[in-house]
């Protein structure tokens, strides 16, 4: 379940931030923190829950520099503009987007079922978590799949 969520959730960023954020994505190998080197003072976070056929949760992490722009993208605002509240409401909006899209796109015999999307503090997030890296034109970003 865990590769073909993957799958989805792959299509589903690659349609979300061309389309919401006008950036297009590749996508990196399944790494550590550690190993990515992703530094977790000059990121953001968020979590996001979801019950169905397996039950589990997406952690998304991302520079807060590279949120911004994609923030004013969004919105159609220069960065400089936009308040903490339009940066973290932009990255738990696009958690909620793309898990959505992803979890429509599984065949499942349960519906799925989304929670609220959170930030989360970064010193939450353990360093051997395992992420696909998300790389853009400007940075890379996070994401985990965490089946329960």
């Amino acid at each position: 379940m865990k590769k073909r969520l993957m799958t989805a959730m792959k299509t589903s960023i690659s349609e979300i931030m061309e389309t919401m954020f006008f950036m297009p994505v590749e996508f990196g190998r399944e790494v550590t923190l550690t190993q990515c080197k992703m530094d977790k003072k000059n990121n953001l976070a968020c979590r996001l829950a979801f019950t169905g056929d397996a039950s589990g949760s997406l952690i998304l992490m991302a520079p807060e520099i590279l949120m911004a722009e994609m923030a004013g993208n969004f919105m159609g605002e220069p960065s400089e503009n936009l308040s903490e509240d339009h940066i973290s409401g932009t990255l738990t909006e696009m958690l909620n987007m793309v898990c959505g899209n992803a979890l429509s796109k599984t065949d499942s015999k349960v519906p799925f079922e989304l929670g609220i999307p959170r930030m989360m503090d970064t010193s939450e997030i353990s360093e051997n978590q395992v992420f696909t890296i998300i790389e853009t034109t400007e940075s890379k970003m996070a994401i985990a799949v965490i089946i329960d």
